[in-house]
């Protein structure tokens, strides 16, 4: 059981802030949105349009242009979550997932 305990607080620890805003906060994910061309994706967040590029794996968030972070922001990131590029680290309580991002894991369905 202590093993257990200590797998699910290491899985934990590898989440940084941006992972858990990508795993947790709701966000709407369109590829066929009108600002979008063939190579992009639209992420509504918290009634904002964010615009990811997945070729050049950008967005135009104030983080991804301010900061750029390695793994890139949350937008980003829940796209890698959604499409498989990125695992949600065992440990991880299913609960606290938005759900429409478990929703699609859970289909198998991908970009």
């Amino acid at each position: 059981m202590a093993a257990a305990a200590s797998a699910d607080i290491e899985a934990l620890a590898q989440l940084d802030s941006r992972d858990v805003g990508a795993l947790t906060e709701h966000m709407d994910i369109y590829a066929d949105d009108p600002a979008t061309r063939d190579e992009q994706v639209a992420v509504y967040n918290k009634g904002t349009r964010y615009i990811i590029d997945l070729v050049a794996e950008t967005c135009d968030c104030p983080d991804m242009l301010h900061r750029r972070p390695d793994g890139g922001c949350k937008h980003c990131r829940r796209i890698q979550f959604r499409r498989g590029e990125r695992e949600i680290p065992a440990g991880v309580d299913r609960d606290a997932i938005d759900d429409s991002l478990l929703e699609h894991i859970d289909d198998g369905v991908s970009r």
